[in-house]
Formats: structure tokens, C-alpha cells, sequence
């Protein structure tokens, strides 16, 4: 099993964060021009006063080389399942890959740390576990490397973004 963790500042408050982060128009913004991937498809969105859940499937374009290409080969997609609470204002997400299925696992933990009056530190903490005899380490390492990369890419997009957006 991998542990990531991830601690990004972004240039705007943690209100403002949530707010787009379940923007389906931003969200299709941050898939297409942010990371260049196809637009994900929102397959579940529901809301109350305790808590948001959204659901989605995606389909990455990952840096894949060697090995771990010929297992994942080009048609890697994934499912999400997020849950954000509106009183710990935490993000608590799990993911599945088309291919693996449960034999590769991703979950983890989002949040937002303020940092003055208009920045905030974006933070995530994620485990990706493998359960593939002879390759699962190798995989959780691939998907490691690609959550490392495709995080902080999001949020130089997303600092580009508020920089032309203001409040």
C-alpha cells in the first residue's frame, strides 16, 4: 500500500474551493483544459444540510511507460464516489478503476486549510492499495506517480484561473 499526501496553496478561501470544486461547468474547465483529459460525466449529484454527494466517472490520459502500460493499456477509466460534510468540511472520496476493479483500491481524504485572507492550503491524503499478485506494487507505484503529477497541475490551472476570475 502507497500513502500520498499532498499539500497544494491555492489563491483563494476555502469557501470559494468548495464552491467550484463541485461546479460541474469548473470541473468539466479543470478535466479538459486543466489536465487535458476528456470531461468527466457527473453520475450521481445530491445535496441536504449535512452533506454533498457527487459521483463520477472519468477517463484519465496518464504518463504510463513499460510494464504497468501493457497491464493498463489506453483505455483506463475509473469511477469516483465523494462525500464532502458540510460540518467538517471534509471531502472523503474512493475510487475504482475500470480494469482492476476492487483489486486496486484509492481513497482518501480532501480538505482546505485558510492561509490569510485570500489563499488557502489545499490538502489530500490518499492510500492506493493493489491486491494484484507480482504487479500490485508496481501499479500502486504508477498511480502514485500520476496522482504526485496531476495534482499539482490542477492547481496551477486553477491559481491561473482565479488570477483571471476574481471574486
Amino acid at each position: 500500500m502507497r500513502r500520498c499526501e499532498i499539500s497544494l496553496e491555492l489563491d483563494c478561501t476555502p469557501a470559494r474551493f468548495w464552491q467550484l470544486y463541485f461546479d460541474d461547468d469548473f470541473t468539466r474547465e479543470t478535466f479538459e483544459r486543466g489536465l487535458g483529459w476528456a470531461a468527466p460525466q457527473i453520475t450521481e449529484f445530491r445535496t441536504d444540510e449535512r452533506e454533498l454527494i457527487r459521483n463520477l466517472s472519468a477517463q484519465p490520459k496518464l504518463e504510463i511507460s513499460g510494464k504497468a502500460a501493457k497491464l493498463i493499456g489506453e483505455q483506463l477509466g475509473y469511477q469516483e464516489w465523494g462525500r464532502f460534510d458540510r460540518t467538517t468540511e471534509r471531502f472523503e472520496f474512493r475510487n475504482r478503476t475500470n480494469i482492476f476493479g476492487e483489486r486496486m483500491k484509492l481513497r482518501g481524504t480532501m480538505w482546505a486549510e485558510p492561509i490569510g485572507q485570500a489563499r488557502m492550503r489545499w490538502r489530500t491524503e490518499m492510500t492506493v492499495d493493489c491486491s494484484i499478485f507480482g504487479v500490485g506494487g508496481l501499479l500502486e507505484r504508477t498511480a502514485e506517480q500520476n496522482i504526485e503529477k496531476t495534482y499539482p497541475t490542477c492547481a496551477r490551472h486553477w491559481n491561473r484561473w482565479f488570477a483571471t476570475n476574481p471574486e
